[in-house]
C-alpha cells in the first residue's frame, strides 16, 4: 500500500510538473512573440490607436503612471488580439451573458454601448454644462435665441428600450438634458430630438434610427434629428420624396462590433441624395483646393466606412453651397455625429463651418466673428459629450 501511495504522488509530481511547464511555455511563447512581432499603430478592427511602450520615468513610475501605461500597452500589443477577443465574446455568450465589455448584446442583433452612473466623471461633466450654458448664452445675446440650438443626441439603449437585455439597466440620459435645460435662458435653445426619435422609433416604419454595430446614427437617424432642428429653427425641412436614398454599402461593421467581434449580420449605409442638384464646395483643415462632394467613396474600402460622410473628423471643415440662399452661414461645433446630418443642414445655408475641439485650438468667439456666422448648432451624443475633455473650450 506505501508503494502504491508514493507511486500515485510521483504520478501527481509529473503531472503537476508537465502542466506548469506547459504553461510556463506557452508564457515563453506568447513573451517571444510579443518581442518579435511587429508593433501594430492602428487598429483597422476597432478603428483606434493602439497603446505604444512608454517611455521609462521616475515621475511616471512613482505616481503609477507608467504601470497603467505598460498594462494598456501589453493588452493592446497582446499577440492574435482579435482572435482572442472572439473567442472570448463567444465563450460568454455561451454562458448567456448579454452584456460583455461595456457592451449590451441587444434583440434583433442590436449592439448597444453599456453607460452606468460610475461610469461618469461629475466633476467633468459639470465644466463642460457649464461652458455649454455659457456659450448657449453668449451666442443667443450676439445672434439672437432664434438663431442658436444645442442638439444633444441620445444614444440608442435611450431609444430600443424593448431591444435591450432583460437585465440591462443603462443610466438615464434625460438627466443630463434635464440639468442642461435648467441652466439655459430659454427652453427652445435645446433640440427635442429625443421626443422626435421616439416618435419615428413607435411607426414602425422599418427604417432603423441606428446601426447595429456601430455607435452612431444612421442617415435615417441623421435625417430625423435634422428635421426636429430644422422646425425648431423656423427652417422648412426638405420632405423625405425630396431625397433619393442610394445604399452604397451593404457590409458595414462598426465600432462596437470591433469591441466583441463576434459572429454578426452587417449594416448597410445609406446617403440621402436630394433630387434638385446641389453646387458644392468641401474644404478641410484650410486647405485651397476643394472637394465638390460631401461624400469620399473611396472610404467605403476601408474598415472606417462611416468616413464617407465628410471624410471624417477633420478640426475644420467648410461647406460652401452655391445653390443655397445667401447670407447665412452656420457654425457646428460638433463630434462625428455631425458628419451624416452637414449635408441636410448645409441645403439651408450659404456656408457651413464645422469645429471639432478634439483638433482645432482656435477661440470660438474670434471665429465666429471672423466668419460672420448668423447661426450656431452644437451637436453632440450624449455619452461622448460627457466625457470630452475638449467641450469645455467652446465657451473661450
Amino acid at each position: 500500500r506505501f508503494c502504491q501511495e508514493m507511486s500515485a504522488m510521483k504520478n501527481d509530481n509529473i503531472s503537476s510538473i508537465l502542466i506548469t511547464a506547459a504553461f510556463c511555455a506557452m508564457i515563453g511563447v506568447f513573451f517571444l512573440l510579443s518581442l518579435l512581432l511587429p508593433k501594430t499603430v492602428f487598429s483597422d478592427t476597432e478603428n483606434r490607436y493602439l497603446a505604444q511602450k512608454p517611455d521609462f520615468r521616475l515621475d511616471t513610475l512613482t505616481d503609477g503612471r507608467f504601470g497603467r501605461q505598460y498594462e494598456e500597452y501589453l493588452s493592446d500589443q497582446f499577440p492574435f488580439r482579435d482572435g482572442w477577443i472572439r473567442m472570448k465574446t463567444a465563450a460568454e455568450l455561451a454562458q448567456f451573458k448579454r452584456e460583455i465589455g461595456g457592451v449590451f448584446v441587444g434583440k434583433d442583433g442590436f449592439l448597444m454601448n453599456a453607460l452606468y452612473p460610475e461610469d461618469i466623471n461629475r466633476t467633468l461633466l459639470e465644466k463642460n454644462l457649464d461652458a455649454l450654458s455659457a456659450f448657449a448664452k453668449a451666442a443667443s445675446g450676439s445672434l439672437g435665441e432664434e438663431h442658436v440650438r444645442i442638439l444633444l443626441a441620445p444614444s440608442a439603449s435611450q431609444i430600443f428600450t424593448d431591444r435591450l437585455p432583460s437585465s440591462a439597466a443603462p443610466f438615464g440620459e434625460s438627466t443630463i438634458t434635464d440639468d442642461l435645460l435648467s441652466r439655459l435662458p430659454d427652453v427652445t435653445l435645446l433640440v427635442p430630438v429625443k421626443d422626435a426619435f421616439i416618435q419615428a422609433y413607435s411607426e414602425k416604419s422599418g427604417k432603423e434610427l441606428y446601426y447595429k454595430t456601430d455607435h452612431h446614427w444612421t442617415s435615417y437617424g441623421a435625417y430625423t434629428a435634422y428635421q426636429a432642428w430644422a422646425a425648431s429653427m423656423g427652417l422648412l425641412p426638405y420632405r423625405p420624396e425630396d431625397f433619393e436614398v442610394q445604399t452604397v454599402d451593404t457590409d458595414f461593421f462598426g465600432t462596437i462590433h470591433s469591441r466583441l467581434n463576434l459572429a454578426a449580420s452587417p449594416d448597410s449605409i445609406e446617403l440621402y441624395l436630394p433630387k434638385n442638384a446641389q453646387e458644392y464646395e468641401v474644404f478641410y483643415d484650410g486647405s485651397t483646393e476643394p472637394s465638390h462632394s460631401l461624400y469620399s467613396p473611396e472610404a467605403l474600402k476601408t474598415k472606417d466606412k462611416y468616413r464617407v460622410f465628410l471624410d471624417g473628423n477633420h478640426g475644420l471643415t467648410k461647406i460652401v453651397n452655391r445653390t443655397a440662399p445667401e447670407g447665412r452661414r452656420l457654425l457646428i461645433i460638433k463630434d462625428s455625429y455631425a458628419h451624416s446630418f452637414a449635408p441636410f443642414a448645409s441645403l439651408h445655408f450659404e456656408e457651413v463651418y464645422m469645429v471639432d475641439l478634439r483638433y482645432y485650438n482656435g477661440k470660438i468667439s474670434d471665429f465666429m466673428e471672423e466668419q460672420a456666422i448668423t447661426d450656431a448648432l452644437v451637436l453632440y451624443q450624449i455619452p461622448g459629450f460627457l466625457a470630452e475633455e475638449t467641450a469645455v473650450r467652446i465657451a473661450r
